[in-house]
């Protein structure tokens, strides 16, 4: 029996738009009485499983008994995502061990209308990061880094549908460092861990410079200029580690202060002037933008901890969770590729659990089918069913 039956539809391009994205992927699998073609069958079910993984996919599982004995096992990952090319790049046989590279032609319906899942992922947001510090010069708007986040954070819990923030505007983050493995796993992954979130969202803010303008006589300037603002957004899957969705945002706007004049970016003053006005509409837009890619991927949550039966998942209240709510549990195994960047791959569990106590942040509940529950460990995977 096959470990993981993954369901992808294979189409060719029609006359939908479209959009293409190439994935690489990692599958391995035991080579057993030395049957090398059904290990290397196994081997690229389990990478595409990886890309399912990655791109959002729901699971669901089905038992049929008779008399009492299971004649019927199906455990299936679906996915929205098209993928119209499979590539494989390279294999390998170590130990008795069959490994394959697969490259994955991505593609992804914009005329497609994704179900709203009403439960909500929670998204880390750290410090934003500035890439010239010297252009806060202008206005002394030395804390607009820390303001960024706070008010990103504000918009998001008031007008986002698939998410809420868990800011941490007082936590800075170098960004090139996000990239960087910490004990084998990638930072966005263990940021998650520490902070019960299934995302997290970096932003950048590339430019706020000012417009050279003439002055009077008197020093004083002409009229209102014109200063910009940049910004980049990038939000990383808590579980794979991997970057899933980035926008860079270009929107300047009239600067109506004085010249040498001090305006505190936590300040009223500064969020009610026509530049603050203008910040809040594109980090609105971003909200927006962060909701439609949610949309259309289910919500994983962790299992954190575990005692005999009893388990404890990273999602709570503030995700939707509710007394009764039923979930399938999916063994998750972290394998090295070949730059031994750890891969997140998903497995065949026949474990369920129904929650009987819910706060804020988690819910805690019993495995039912002591057999069932044999495999299921710390930081496997939960979707609601």
């Amino acid at each position: 029996m096959k470990p993981l039956h993954l369901l992808i539809i294979i189409t060719a391009l029609m006359h939908f738009n479209v959009s293409a994205q190439w994935i690489e992927a990692t599958g391995q699998a035991k080579i057993i009485n030395g049957n090398i073609t059904q290990a290397r069958e196994d081997a690229i079910e389990q990478a595409l499983s990886y890309v399912a993984l990655r791109s959002g996919g729901s699971f669901s599982s089905e038992q049929q008994t008779q008399n009492g004995r299971l004649t019927q096992d199906k455990f299936s990952m679906s996915n929205q995502t098209q993928v119209s090319h499979v590539e494989l790049l390279n294999e390998r046989i170590e130990k008795q061990t069959l490994t394959v590279n697969l490259r994955v032609d991505i593609i992804t319906s914009t005329d497609e209308k994704c179900h709203l899942d009403p439960l909500k992922a929670a998204i880390l947001v750290p410090q934003a990061q500035i890439s010239d510090r010297a252009q806060l010069r202008y206005g002394n708007l030395g804390n607009l880094q820390k303001a960024m986040s706070e008010r990103l954070g504000f918009i998001m819990r008031n007008q986002a549908k698939a998410s809420f923030p868990n800011v941490h505007a007082n936590e800075r983050l170098d960004i090139e460092q996000s990239l960087v493995d910490i004990r084998g796993y990638r930072l966005p992954s263990w940021l998650s861990e520490i902070t019960d979130s299934q995302y997290v969202l970096l932003p950048e803010i590339i430019d706020i410079s000012t417009d050279p303008i003439e002055a009077s006589m008197f020093g004083l300037w002409d009229s209102y200029p014109q200063r910009q603002f940049q910004l980049r957004l990038s939000l990383y899957h808590g579980i794979s580690g991997e970057q899933i969705w980035s926008e860079y945002y270009n929107s300047p706007a009239l600067w109506e202060f004085e010249k040498q004049i001090t305006v505190p970016a936590h300040s009223n003053r500064f969020w009610a002037s026509s530049y603050g006005k203008n910040i809040d509409s594109v980090l609105m837009q971003a909200s927006e933008d962060i909701d439609n890619v949610l949309n259309c991927r289910p919500l994983l949550g962790q299992i954190v901890s575990r005692q005999n039966n009893r388990v404890i998942i990273n999602l709570g209240r503030n995700n939707g969770i509710k007394v009764g709510d039923s979930f399938q549990l999916v063994l998750q195994q972290n394998l090295p590729d070949r730059l031994d960047n750890m891969r997140a791959v998903a497995g065949k569990s026949r474990a369920t659990i129904k929650i009987d106590q819910v706060t804020q942040e988690s819910a805690t509940a019993v495995l039912e089918g002591a057999n069932a529950a044999l495999n299921i460990q710390i930081n496997d995977i939960a979707i609601k069913i």
